[in-house]
């Protein structure tokens, strides 16, 4: 039951929390996993450096200006370009993807206990927003040095703060799953206990 008074957040919690079942929850890791494999890692390889030790700044646990210069010293124009894409288009939907996935299973793991956690399910959405505030950092780092060769202090130390936060909320997230999935475990557990 929803009040007039539930707003926004609630309403999406509300949402998800009634429509994942089990087979939509699957869904979502499936188109995930055929986006990973097939666009991602097609995309990644327009600015692949073969030995490279940083495969792309956001897949680290936060990134320094010594290391960001050493992505872009190694790499074409035409590679950081195409690296500006993969963050702005590729990267930033791929947020949406993983987000509405771990959206789905968390709603689903939690679903009985909804009322109690309340927007809980909607934690991976944290994940999201500091991703894309990470490719928004990262593109106009890219595009800074294509211009002139040198970067921002300020940009690169915003780009580092929201990998780092992004990966702080990707453990979390693992942390509430795996939480619901002993959960549910316990609850069944306990049912087939009285029967």
């Amino acid at each position: 039951m929803t009040s007039s008074k539930s707003g926004p957040l609630r309403r999406a919690s509300q949402f998800f929390y009634t429509n994942s079942t089990l087979v939509t929850a699957l869904l979502a890791t499936a188109v995930f996993a055929g986006y990973t494999v097939l666009v991602l890692g097609g995309q990644g390889k327009a600015f692949a450096v073969a030995n490279s030790t940083i495969k792309s700044l956001g897949t680290s646990l936060g990134f320094g200006q010594a290391e960001i210069l050493a992505f872009f010293g190694e790499r074409s124009a035409g590679q950081i370009s195409a690296y500006i894409t993969f963050n702005q288009v590729w990267d930033s939907l791929y947020g949406v993807i993983y987000g509405v996935m771990y959206v789905a299973w968390v709603s689903l793991l939690f679903k009985p206990y909804s009322q109690k956690v309340g927007i809980l399910n909607l934690l991976p959405f944290g994940q999201v927003l500091f991703d894309w505030l990470e490719n928004v950092g990262v593109s106009s780092l890219s595009s800074q040095y294509l211009a002139d060769g040198t970067i921002s202090s300020t940009t690169a130390q915003l780009a580092s703060t929201s990998s780092s936060i992004k990966w702080a909320f990707a453990l979390l997230v693992y942390g509430v799953i795996l939480v619901g999935i002993v959960a549910r475990i316990a609850g069944a557990l306990k049912e087939r206990s009285k029967s």
